[in-house]
């Protein structure tokens, strides 16, 4: 339970830091340096997912320690690291000649991979301190982390060093993290060691969750690969932070309410009626919150773009308003898999993954050629609608409920919320900026709350009730005082 407690009051800071530094990067920096950042992320990150290998969720899968398990670990997970890591160093120079129009992108990829070490290297400690519970020592590294990457990233642009700033986000945190993990005497002293038969489990076990994750690493990062290819890191810019924004209603409406019913989830996967309430009540909560997030986001960004972000960021404003959709129904389709995941079903995701990846990659392919960054973004809802379909339709062999009491006020609220504040148009362009934009957040979250408040108070109170009591004591004392 105090492992709750520290999780949530970290994940509270690092929102909020995380959006102040997104912000302000966003603000300082060109859309060309984020391009340029964004394409090397996406060949750092598939080196990172070689030598993770899906390790980590074996070794805290694994009760006991015995085979010498830990010292195995640490030592397959330096040999993957040298190995992709060390070649992705000496293929940068070779990739970097792809990209004319990104003279930085290969200095900047062997600065992510130095930094990329030094991650993976914390990554160890923070995967042995979820084995044993230490639950405050890794909220404690992300808060520090976050706090670091949120001082230093956005100075370093306001000094006019483009991309190093990102860069400089990335290393800051993981020095900082570092100073957390490794230092102390609750840390693991590293050990190298070998049992073959402890590494052949390893390897064994982490397979399947490996493949699996590949296909979302596909899903997340092919469209800024063909982006930045195709069209460019001006281009690549614009998607990347776009999409950024689009994916934030995850962090603020799904995680936090998941991170609490994922572990009802498995605990009730034995009641089908608990259970069936339980993802009920979560994800009717999340598809009502999350509507109100993308139509606040969504429909103000004519007045947020310019006003907080910079006129530079305009071209954005198309691909982003398009990525409703995308915004809308991500936490949602994280609730499905959440659900699926818990009660032992992680083939039936592993399945629509790939029917998704099947149909993004030619579609962003085909898209891009033909519409730019606006086509991609329609492909990225079409994709994430696909995916909503299937994992909605698996969770019906799961869970019972009742798809018009989950899905029919809300779109109701969000379909004549958006059409009454799009036919204001007139008004809006009117009024200066500052006030289009206050006027646009009242209007929308007052008429969306009252159309749900009239139809389905009870509903929702409920299902506010049921996320109070899935938290620890601590946090639920909090309401009384």
């Amino acid at each position: 339970m105090r492992g709750s407690v520290y999780s949530i009051a970290a994940s509270l800071i690092t929102w909020t830091s995380g959006a102040v530094r997104l912000v302000l990067l966003t603000r300082f920096l060109l859309p060309a340096d984020v391009g340029v950042f964004t394409q090397a992320m996406v060949f750092v990150v598939l080196a990172a997912r070689i030598y993770n290998f899906g390790l980590n969720v074996a070794v805290v899968h694994r009760q006991d320690e015995a085979g010498n398990l830990l010292p195995t670990y640490f030592s397959l997970r330096l040999i993957l690291m040298t190995i992709s890591l060390g070649g992705l160093a000496l293929l940068t120079p070779w990739i970097g000649s792809w990209y004319n129009d990104m003279p930085l992108l290969a200095a900047v990829m062997l600065a992510l991979i130095a930094a990329e070490v030094l991650n993976g290297l914390n990554d160890v400690q923070l995967v042995i301190m979820d084995r044993r519970l230490a639950f405050r020592r890794g909220a404690a590294a992300d808060v520090i982390s976050s706090l670091a990457m949120t001082l230093v990233a956005p100075l370093m642009a306001w000094q006019g060093l483009g991309v190093w700033a990102l860069v400089g986000e990335q290393a800051s945190g993981f020095i900082a993290r570092s100073l957390v993990v490794w230092t102390g005497g609750q840390h693991w002293r590293a050990q190298v060691g070998w049992q073959s038969d402890t590494a052949r489990w390893l390897i064994r076990y982490s397979g399947t969750v490996w493949f699996g994750g590949n296909l979302t690493y596909v899903l997340d990062r092919f469209d800024d690969f063909w982006i930045g290819q195709a069209l460019g890191a001006t281009q690549l810019g614009f998607y990347a932070r776009a999409y950024e924004f689009a994916r934030y209603s995850r962090r603020v409406v799904a995680n936090p309410i998941l991170g609490v019913f994922f572990p009802t989830y498995a605990r009730l996967q034995q009641d089908r009626a608990r259970l069936s309430r339980a993802f009920f009540r979560a994800t009717s909560l999340m598809i009502r919150s999350g509507g109100l997030f993308s139509l606040v986001f969504v429909l103000t960004a004519p007045e947020f773009i310019p006003l907080i972000l910079g006129k530079q960021w305009l071209p954005m404003l198309t691909a982003f308003q398009l990525m409703i959709v995308y915004t809308f129904l991500d936490p949602i389709a994280l609730s499905a898999i959440h659900l699926l995941t818990a009660t032992g079903h992680p083939q039936q995701v592993l399945r629509i993954r790939a029917i998704q990846t099947a149909f993004f990659i030619p579609a962003v392919i085909i898209a891009s050629q033909h519409w730019g960054i606006e086509g991609v973004a329609i492909v990225a809802d079409l994709m994430m609608l696909l995916g909503t379909l299937f994992l909605f339709g698996a969770t019906r062999y799961i869970v019972d409920y009742s798809q018009t009491r989950l899905w029919l006020w809300p779109l109701v609220a969000v379909i004549g919320v958006g059409a009454v504040t799009l036919a204001l148009t007139p008004l809006w362009r009117s009024l200066s900026p500052w006030a289009a934009w206050l006027g646009k957040g009242l209007l929308i979250t007052g008429m969306y709350v009252g159309i749900l408040w009239l139809t389905e108070r009870k509903q929702i109170r409920s299902a506010w009730q049921m996320v109070w009591g899935a938290l620890p004591p601590r946090l639920q004392q909090l309401r009384s005082r």
